[in-house]
């Protein structure tokens, strides 16, 4: 149970620290997913976007708190499968 509110506790620690943070399009759509993924989570408003401006060439810049909120779960590899079947 401590063990449980210690990483929340981190985990909001994290999210603070990062929500003046931005991250561009690329890489905010590779951490929840992809493209597709990124553009719905904007156009829903779950996550800020600024940027692209009335300008042809103009950058996405995400907040990267929110990215890290809607995350994709990462895939394990074969030998941390079997190593925390181990435990």
């Amino acid at each position: 149970m401590e063990r449980m509110a210690i990483e929340n506790r981190l985990l909001a620690n994290i999210l603070a620290a990062t929500s003046t943070m931005t991250v561009g399009k690329t890489k905010a759509a590779r951490i929840v997913g992809g493209e597709r993924t990124l553009e719905r989570l904007h156009l829903s408003g779950a996550i800020e976007c600024a940027g692209k401006v009335n300008a042809q060439n103009g950058k996405w810049r995400f907040n990267l708190s929110q990215v890290l909120q809607h995350c994709r779960p990462s895939k394990q590899s074969k030998s941390q499968t079997s190593k925390n079947s181990l435990k």
